[in-house]
């Protein structure tokens, strides 16, 4: 088993704040959103009742959290051993 790449668990875990910034909230119903890349992990509730200060509004879901970005860091390091293994193949051939 390889060690933990920390450059590529550090690009997972900022790639996906930032497609949960820019994706669009998916609408659940009239006073429920939820946020998340490839599942949501944070749900806000905007209702008068609810709202009565931010933590008891929101719902970070912490497993889907890690979920994501165990997804992400696997996808990535995917991506990353066949680029490798495809300009090895090109440089050889050259």
């Amino acid at each position: 088993m390889k060690k933990i790449s920390w450059k590529v668990l550090n690009f997972a875990v900022y790639f996906e704040l930032l497609l949960s910034y820019f994706l669009p909230f998916k609408i659940v119903n009239k006073y429920e959103y939820q946020v998340g890349f490839p599942f949501p992990f944070l749900t806000i509730y905007d209702k008068a009742i609810i709202h009565i200060n931010p933590y008891q509004s929101m719902l970070l879901s912490g497993w889907i959290l890690l979920l994501n970005l165990v997804i992400i860091y696997f996808v990535t390091v995917l991506i990353i051993k066949l680029y490798k293994k495809i300009r090895n193949e090109t440089t050889t051939t050259l």
